[in-house]
């Protein structure tokens, strides 16, 4: 008898929809960080599948009037023009902390028209974070000790 040849199953794909992944963001405290490949692990875990993939093409806000439902947690405004922002403490807890994710390497993500790596550079290190520029003539900014700093999200409890 010829030995059969091992075909791996299909992979198991799940989908993570832009409020609950803004609702994960909104559970990663002051002072930790986090990126969308771990967030997307985790919820494959949490689901019983081997990948993830962000609904709708990715994980940018609109405006909370066009797709938001109320959950319960207590940031549920999106970022919208966070430069313009009152960049007062009080203010601040009612965004969706996207600030706080970052890149594999730990680099600052240019978020577009919602808010700027510098942008980003000054929130973090609000929190105590060190961001620092390995290349004076590149805007690239890397969270210093970024590995010590990312928020185990085992510890979160989503009730769905």
């Amino acid at each position: 008898m010829a030995d059969r040849e091992h075909i791996p199953a299909a992979k198991k794909a799940v989908y993570l929809d832009k409020q609950t992944f803004a609702t994960i963001m909104c559970m990663i405290p002051a002072g930790k960080l986090t990126t969308q490949e771990a967030i997307c692990e985790m919820w494959a875990r949490r689901k019983g599948a081997d990948t993830c993939e962000i609904k709708d093409g990715g994980i940018m806000p609109f405006d909370k009037q066009m797709f938001w439902t109320p959950a319960d947690i207590q940031r549920v405004d999106f970022i919208t023009d966070l430069k313009s922002y009152n960049k007062s403490k009080s203010n601040l807890d009612d965004l969706i902390p996207y600030w706080r994710m970052i890149s594999l390497k730990g680099t600052l993500i240019d978020f577009g028209r919602y808010f700027d790596k510098e942008t980003q550079k000054e929130l973090l290190e609000q929190e105590g974070h060190v961001i620092v520029q390995p290349n004076q003539n590149r805007r690239i900014y890397r969270v210093e000790n970024y590995k010590a700093a990312l928020f185990d999200l085992g510890k979160l409890i989503i009730n769905e």
